[in-house]
C-alpha cells in the first residue's frame, strides 16, 4: 500500500521530495522495527505479534476509511480531490 501512496499523491510540485520522505520514513521505521522485535520478543513472548497483528487489523480500517482511490485517477484529480490545489 506505501508504494501506490508514495508514487500517486504528492503534488507535481513536489513528487520527487516526496517520494524520496516517503522511501526514507518507510526504511527508516521497517529498520527500526526489525532491530526492536527480537529484543521485545525475547522479553515479552507472544505480546510483540498481538501487537503487530492488532496494528495491522487497525490499518486496514485506516486506509478502507480515509485514503482515496486512486485508480483512474490522474495526479491533478488527485490534488483536487485531497484539497491540495
Amino acid at each position: 500500500m506505501i508504494w501506490v501512496y508514495v508514487a500517486e499523491v504528492f503534488p507535481n510540485a513536489v513528487p520527487a521530495k516526496g517520494q524520496s520522505l516517503g522511501s526514507f520514513s518507510h526504511w527508516f521505521m521497517n529498520g527500526a522495527i526489525s532491530l526492536a522485535f527480537p529484543v521485545l520478543a525475547a522479553c515479552s513472548g507472544a505480546y510483540p505479534f498481538v501487537f503487530f497483528a492488532a496494528m495491522t487489523v487497525l490499518q486496514f480500517f485506516v486506509v478502507l476509511s480515509f485514503y482515496p482511490e486512486t485508480k483512474g485517477i490522474t495526479l491533478e484529480d488527485m490534488q483536487k480531490k485531497l484539497g491540495i490545489v
